[in-house]
């Protein structure tokens, strides 16, 4: 650990502390549990001793009715909290049926709610149950899915991420089946690559897109062996629950209806009953649950910014910037906007009225950068905007300056802004303090959904009242055309591009180099996971392999609010009300060791867009075209880099920005971006294969 790491450790064990209230001396005692029958162990995984106080349904053995029949199965590892179905962690199976309530009021007929006792605790502060995940109807439908069992499977035999399709044989190992529909849905099995030995093993079923919304699903495991070629045992509660036999668990009692149902599901697809090992069901959350928040705040700003938008001011203006030919005018300034944000600056959380949404605070300032091209100038015309999304704890302005060569070399005039949540505005500081208590995940969510609205204020702003300012003017001509605004996103950009076109009508096309879908299926396989590993299992934090591999997992729900997952199944046709249409040219990378090629896998998948055939990969299930794509599309380029890893760990840093940042420079690579944002056709500028000579020894 280098001296820089271990004082940022210290400084936030201090921090965690005091706002955990752990300082000082006179902490209270807590007193050795009372050994209950039918309670949890204090062996268990993730065991608290408060989540086996009196107040639970726990029964002393001396006080049971003599008269009552012995069960079948006596529960050792049972919790009001939990979901008593796996013994090796509360939150398992994921997503767990226990904590899938039945509401009426609600779109799915469903509520999530997750206690914050059911959660893992880090090393430093006892963690609450997340707000913006007990919003929702029903799970993400970006989940991860998996559990875990006494030995690790040998799944050698079955469908990996290059043999996706042996999944839908008859006699796969795992099944995942639309339980609306009774479809088998295609996927693929993994091992966790980050296990620890004194841990169980999770095994992975990998969707390879998002799942249906407001959908219920079933996931079973059948008919496995371990290494040693002996047969996979399932858990005493599932036993029970597969073959009928009675339990001292009254929440296992409770789900025998709906697994009852979920075994008739299995077994009209073939699934024997008596070969399964572990099987749940989960339904996911609708469309409306998970972007409530984004549509009410986009909305109420858009009342309160109008048609034309409220105002700007330009703070500085440099002409001929960068000395190199290129740019002639600079200018920086702030957008007034709406904001819902407590403060600025993070770690701060949204504020919100007594239902839970959003609510407006008050008109702050917000900065922007713009920059016009020389070429403008001497051609005395105006140029059409682009709007920018930067990378991973990047900046509006260094976004803009950086790409000053493309915006004279097309004739665009280039905006941004910070896309604050995961930007250099103090974002660094705040998402390392996040992993030391994951609940702080939701104000840097709440601060990404603040910035949509920061970008429909800015381009409301220059579509409007400051369409036509001095500073845009040169010989009488303005050079700014604001009436058909793109969009250009680079890796975080491109992450989040599909939400900003879906909530900013003025902006329906973009270019989304280096970027996908499904943030907790990627974010192990980046190398930027490994800038934060260090502090993520610290003692302060979460040593445990399984409780960070159950919050990644969990914090899906938090993320899907602005995931592109979740607005890509809808960007030709929009939702009336919620979401526009728009069209998206995806350009990425293969063997990028920052956004893995998975990851666009999935966002192709989960839109149904098309390949274009001179791609260098070809993903399962994905149409192809020869020539040109007319609409969205995607594109792979290979420059031969090293490979990634296989499994869910992250490659070398090595190599952390070979792949990544490589592609955008390529001639053949961007004429196609550029192309498409001015025709809305991605052309074949590759010949015969999107291959180049990347720079990596």
């Amino acid at each position: 650990m280098d001296g820089r790491a271990k004082t940022r450790i210290a400084i936030l064990l201090i921090i965690s502390m005091l706002l955990s209230g752990c300082a000082g001396s006179d902490q209270e005692v807590t007193e050795e549990p009372i050994e209950i029958l039918g309670c949890m162990d204090e062996n268990a995984e993730n065991y608290n001793p408060d989540a086996t106080s009196s107040d639970q349904s726990c029964v002393y053995e001396d006080e049971e009715d003599e008269e009552d029949e012995e069960p079948d199965v006596i529960l050792n590892s049972q919790s009001e909290f939990c979901d008593d179905v796996n013994p090796h962690h509360c939150m398992l199976p994921f997503p767990a049926p226990a904590f899938l309530l039945s509401d009426e009021s609600t779109n799915t007929g469903y509520r999530l709610h997750i206690p914050g006792e059911a959660i893992p605790d880090s090393g430093s502060t006892t963690t609450g149950a997340f707000h913006m995940v007990n919003r929702l109807d029903g799970y993400s439908p970006s989940t991860q899915i998996f559990t875990a069992f006494d030995s690790t499977p040998n799944v050698s035999g079955m469908a990996d991420q290059y043999n996706i399709g042996d999944s839908l044989n008859p006699d796969h190992g795992t099944v995942l089946i639309n339980l609306d529909t009774g479809e088998i849905q295609p996927h693929w099995v993994e091992i966790d690559a980050r296990s620890q030995d004194d841990e169980a093993t999770f095994v992975y079923v990998r969707t390879i897109k998002g799942l249906d919304h407001d959908t219920s699903y079933g996931v079973a495991y059948r008919n496995m062996v371990d290494d040693d070629d002996n047969t996979i045992e399932g858990s005493d509660a599932f036993v029970a629950l597969r073959d009928n036999l009675t339990t001292n668990s009254a929440q296992i009692e409770e789900q025998r209806d709906v697994y009852e149902d979920l075994f008739d599901a299995l077994d009209e697809v073939g699934v024997e009953r008596s070969s399964l090992q572990a099987a749940w069901y989960f339904h996911t959350a609708s469309t409306e649950s998970m972007i409530q928040d984004l549509v009410q705040m986009r909305d109420d700003a858009s009342e309160r910014l109008g048609n034309e938008g409220i105002g700007c001011n330009v703070t500085e203006v440099i002409d001929d910037w960068g000395d190199e030919n290129t740019t002639f005018r600079l200018i920086r300034g702030t957008v007034t906007t709406p904001q819902y944000m407590e403060s600025d600056f993070p770690p701060s959380e949204m504020r919100r009225d007594d239902s839970g949404s959003p609510e407006f605070i008050e008109n702050r300032e917000v900065v922007f950068t713009v920059l016009i091209p020389k070429i403008l100038a001497e051609e005395n015309r105006s140029g059409e905007l682009t709007i920018l999304g930067h990378g991973f704890m990047g900046d509006g302005d260094g976004m803009v300056r950086g790409n000053h060569e493309f915006a004279n070399m097309y004739g665009k005039v280039m905006i941004g802004t910070d896309w604050k949540g995961w930007s250099s505005d103090g974002d660094f500081d705040a998402l390392t303090f996040s992993l030391i208590n994951v609940e702080y995940f939701q104000h840097q969510q709440e601060r990404h959904m603040q910035s949509i609205i920061n970008n429909l204020a800015m381009i409301r702003t220059f579509t409007g009242i400051c369409s036509d300012i001095d500073e845009f003017k040169h010989n009488g001509t303005n050079l700014v055309d604001s009436s058909d605004i793109d969009y250009w996103g680079v890796s975080f950009g491109g992450l989040r591009g599909p939400a900003l076109m879906s909530m900013v009508p003025e902006v329906d096309r973009g270019v989304l180099w280096v970027g996908g879908s499904s943030f907790t299926h990627q974010i192990e396989r980046s190398t930027h996971y490994t800038t934060f590993e260090i502090l993520f299992t610290e003692s302060i934090a979460y040593p445990s392999r399984n409780n960070r591999g159950i919050l990644i997992a969990m914090l899906q729900s938090v993320w899907d609010s602005t995931d592109a997952e979740t607005f890509l199944p809808f960007h030709q046709n929009g939702i009336e009300g919620m979401i526009q249409p728009f069209e998206m040219a995806y350009i990425t990378s293969m063997n990028d060791f920052q956004v893995s090629s998975l990851s666009c896998d999935r966002a192709v998948r989960t839109a149904g867009i098309p390949n274009l055939e001179s791609s260098a990969w070809q993903p399962w299930g994905v149409d192809i075209i020869s020539d040109q794509i007319s609409g969205s599309g995607v594109v792979y380029f290979d420059g031969q880099f090293p490979a990634v890893p296989t499994g869910n760990q992250a490659g070398s840093t090595d190599y952390h920005g070979q792949a990544h940042g490589q592609v955008v420079p390529l001639p053949e690579a961007y004429s196609m971006a550029w192309g498409f944002l001015d025709t809305g056709t991605i052309t074949n500028t590759c010949n015969e294969s999107c291959t180049f000579e990347g720079i990596w020894d």
